[in-house]
C-alpha cells in the first residue's frame, strides 16, 4: 500500500543530530498540496532518484508547482504531471555547534634549539556551522539516514591535525615560542582550515586552543631553565643543595631503629647552619676581601718627641702639642733643632758641630751606643 505524506517535518530527540531523512528508508509518496513544515536553523532539500532538487528554508510550505519548480519539471517530464510523486527529504540543522573538541592523539616531532627534539600533544575547542546544507548532504552524508555532531567532529579533527602539524614545524622554531604565541598560532589555524571546512559546506565560527604540552620531563627541563634565568646560576646551585640537604636529612631520619630517628634529628639541626653557610659563602667571601685589602693600608706613626702622642709618618708638626717633627733618618741639632741626616757631623743650618759618637733618637733622646731601641719612645733604631 501507498505512503502518501501530507505533512513532512523533522523533530529530532537527539541533540546531536545534524541530519535526518524522511522516510528514513526509500522513497515517499508526497501529494501536491502536502504541508511542509522546516523549524528555524533547519533546511529541507529534496531528492529525487540521488539527485538534489529543491530546498527549502524555515517556515511552513504548501508544495505546489511554484515552489518546487526543479522536481514539477522533472515530474512533468517522467511522471505525466501526475499530482503524487516519490521522493525523499533530508533535514539539516543549521545550528552553530560549539565545544566540539579537538586533539592530537598522536605526538607532533618538533626539533628545540635548546631542549632537541621533543613530542607536542595540542588539545583545545571549536565551533562551526553548517553554511551550504545541500554540499553537506552531498560530500559527507550520502544516503545515510542519519548524521551526528561526533560524525563531523571526527571528519574535521583530521584536517586540524593535518595543518596544526604543518605550522608547529615549520613556522615556530621552539617550543617557547609556540607558548608566547598562542594567538598568532590560532589566527593562522582558522585560516588554514577554512578552505577544508567550506569543502564541505561548513564555516569555522570560533577556535581555541587549551594548552600545547611536552612530557613531563621536558616540562620539569624548561621550568629548571625558567628559574636558573631568574635567580642567577650561582643562587640556583646554592637552592638545589640546601634542597639535597634536605633531603638527605629526610632519607637518614627514615633508616630503621632510633639511631636512624636521631640521625634524622641531628641532620634535621644541622639543617639551618648549613643552609646558612651555603646561602651566606658568596656574602663572607665579598665581606673578607675588601677586609684583607684595607690592612695593609693602615697608615705608619711615630711618637711626638715632646707629648710622645702618635703622629702620622710625614707629619711636619704633632697635632696634639704642636711641636715640628723631624723626617725620618734626621737628628735634631743640638743647637738650632733644625734636622740635621744621621751620620751629620755638622748642621747644615748653623754649622753645629755634631758629636759623632753621640747617637740621637728620632725623638731627640741621647742612646748609648749600641741601642736598639729608644728608651723614650721605644722607637726601633737603624
Amino acid at each position: 500500500m501507498a505512503r502518501y505524506l501530507d505533512v513532512i517535518e523533522w523533530r529530532p530527540n537527539d541533540p546531536t543530530a545534524l541530519v535526518g531523512r524522511v522516510p528514513e528508508e526509500g522513497p515517499a509518496d508526497i501529494r501536491m498540496g502536502a504541508q511542509l513544515i522546516v523549524r528555524e536553523s533547519q533546511a529541507a532539500i529534496f531528492y529525487r532518484d540521488g539527485q538534489a532538487m529543491d530546498t527549502f528554508k524555515a517556515g511552513r510550505h504548501t508544495l505546489s508547482t511554484a515552489n518546487i519548480p526543479l522536481l514539477t519539471e522533472f515530474l512533468s517530464r517522467f511522471a505525466g504531471g501526475n499530482n503524487v510523486f516519490a521522493a525523499e527529504v533530508y533535514f539539516v540543522n543549521q545550528q552553530v555547534m560549539t565545544d566540539l573538541k579537538w586533539g592530537t592523539p598522536n605526538p607532533i616531532d618538533l626539533k628545540d634549539p635548546d631542549l632537541g627534539w621533543v613530542q607536542l600533544r595540542a588539545f583545545g575547542t571549536m565551533s562551526v556551522r553548517i553554511e551550504d546544507p545541500q554540499l553537506f548532504v552531498n560530500t559527507l552524508v550520502g544516503t545515510r539516514s542519519s548524521y551526528s555532531t561526533k560524525d563531523l567532529n571526527t571528519t574535521l579533527k583530521g584536517s586540524i591535525r593535518t595543518r596544526l602539524n604543518d605550522l608547529l614545524s615549520t613556522t615556530f622554531k621552539s617550543y617557547a615560542s609556540i607558548r608566547s604565541n598562542l594567538d598568532e598560532l590560532v589566527a593562522a589555524m582558522k585560516i588554514k582550515v577554512k578552505d577544508d571546512f567550506g569543502k564541505y559546506g561548513v564555516s569555522l565560527r570560533d577556535f581555541f586552543i587549551q594548552d600545547v604540552s611536552v612530557p613531563e620531563e621536558i616540562q620539569a627541563a624548561f621550568r629548571k631553565r625558567a628559574t636558573m634565568g631568574a635567580l642567577g646560576v650561582q643562587n640556583y646551585m646554592q637552592l638545589k643543595a640546601a634542597d639535597a640537604l634536605g633531603d638527605m636529612a629526610n632519607n637518614q631520619g627514615m633508616v630503621g631503629g632510633g639511631m636512624g630517628a636521631g640521625m634524622g634529628m641531628g641532620m634535621g639541626m644541622m639543617m639551618p647552619q648549613m643552609m646558612q653557610q651555603a646561602m651566606q659563602s658568596g656574602m663572607q667571601a665579598n665581606i673578607q676581601q675588601p677586609q684583607q685589602a684595607a690592612a695593609p693600608q693602615q697608615a705608619a706613626t711615630i711618637p711626638c718627641p715632646n707629648c710622645q702622642q702618635p703622629v702620622a709618618a710625614g707629619g711636619k708638626f704633632c697635632p696634639n702639642c704642636g711641636t715640628k717633627m723631624l723626617p725620618p733618618g734626621t737628628v735634631p741639632c743640638p743647637s738650632c733643632q733644625a734636622p740635621v741626616p744621621s751620620g751629620s757631623k755638622f748642621c747644615p743650618e748653623c754649622g753645629t758641630k755634631i758629636a759623632p759618637d753621640k747617637k740621637v733618637c728620632s725623638c731627640g733622646t741621647e742612646l748609648p751606643p749600641g741601642t736598639k731601641f729608644c728608651p723614650n719612645c721605644g722607637a726601633k733604631q737603624a
